[in-house]
């Protein structure tokens, strides 16, 4: 029997038959569907497959193979073991739920529509946890935005966007069932449900990106920050195919020139740099003048330069460079 000969048959089984049993051969084993009513619009399927052999086989269980919806013909939570007998795509519980998520995101995401003012609440309630908050806006909100600063390519202030949080909660055999039927008005439901009951965690959200925008303003209000010189140094760096760089700094008033690894330029130092990227014979003069263990920061770089460009140069040495010129 041909594959599509087998599949034809079991598709004829399952939508124009009332038999409960289904048995086909399948070069070396036996394929056996059993069918047990759910309700009347499900049935259950269970599979056993029994492989050819020189002996006498028992005792082959049968598995849990899927869920037949009638109302609409197709197979759904399919298992392996009917895959070849029902192509119906890629319906598993897993991406049921990952559908259903994704749905009452958007959902959620349009009645919110990114203002607070669709909110039915103003104030957080008393029994809100005030440590996390404080917690957030000292600790959480300064980091996220210098996040947000460093991966910006246009500094004009910090944007948030609403975002819903909804993650399904595990299936009930009801529930499933109820979502195959009718997923636009099952989903419906649970962003009604996710909205009525998280007022208070959407709220959090907008307070804290307020938090956010706050030290977001501050980074941009204050040129000294020496984040402005982390976020030059790894533009420039970053828009380079370098894997070494020459780098020059000046420490305790003593400057140093040495070879280093470029990666570390690319991505956020937080304070500094550290020397097991400098080359071996060049980190051992680092760690003569200045010690071991030491490092460099941001603001102790004078240049980085590059197959003899000029990748990043600090502002102070620009000036002196052109001071020198001037006379």
């Amino acid at each position: 029997m041909t594959d599509t000969t087998m599949r034809e048959r079991f598709i004829e089984w399952l939508t124009e038959t009332d038999c409960n049993i289904f048995g086909c051969e399948a070069g070396s084993y036996y394929i056996t569907v059993i069918r047990i009513h759910k309700n009347k619009d499900f049935d259950y399927l269970y599979c056993q497959r029994q492989y050819h052999g020189t002996g006498i086989e028992r005792g082959v269980k049968l598995e849990y193979a899927g869920i037949y919806c009638k109302r609409d013909g197709l197979v759904y939570d399919s298992q392996y073991n009917i895959h070849e007998l029902r192509d119906d795509g890629n319906r598993s519980n897993e991406t049921l739920r990952e559908g259903l998520k994704q749905r009452v995101r958007q959902a959620v995401d349009t009645v919110i529509g990114n203002d607070r003012r669709n909110l039915r609440i103003t104030h957080l309630s008393i029994e809100r946890d005030h440590n996390d908050m404080v917690y957030f806006q000292r600790y959480t909100a300064p980091s996220k935005a210098r996040e947000a600063y460093l991966s910006s390519e246009h500094d004009d202030g910090y944007k948030f966007t609403f975002g819903c949080h909804y993650n399904p909660a595990n299936w009930t055999e009801d529930s499933l069932l109820e979502y195959i039927l009718n997923p636009t008005e099952y989903s419906a439901a649970e962003a009604a449900a996710y909205i009525d009951s998280h007022q208070e965690d959407m709220l959090t959200d907008f307070m804290q990106s307020d938090m956010i925008a706050s030290e977001y303003t501050s980074i941009l209000e204050n040129p000294q920050y020496p984040i402005h010189r982390v976020k030059r140094i790894m533009a420039a760096v970053g828009a380079t195919s370098a894997k070494m760089v020459t780098v020059t700094i000046r420490k305790n008033d003593i400057e140093l020139t040495f070879k280093t690894e470029a990666d570390q330029f690319r991505r956020d130092c937080v304070s500094h740099y550290s020397d097991w990227s400098i080359v071996a014979k060049d980190r051992r003069e680092f760690e003569r003048l200045f010690g071991h263990y030491a490092d460099y920061t941001p603001d102790e770089i004078l240049r980085i330069t590059y197959a003899r460009s000029v990748l990043y140069q600090a502002e102070e040495e620009k000036i002196e460079r052109e001071l020198v010129k001037g006379a």
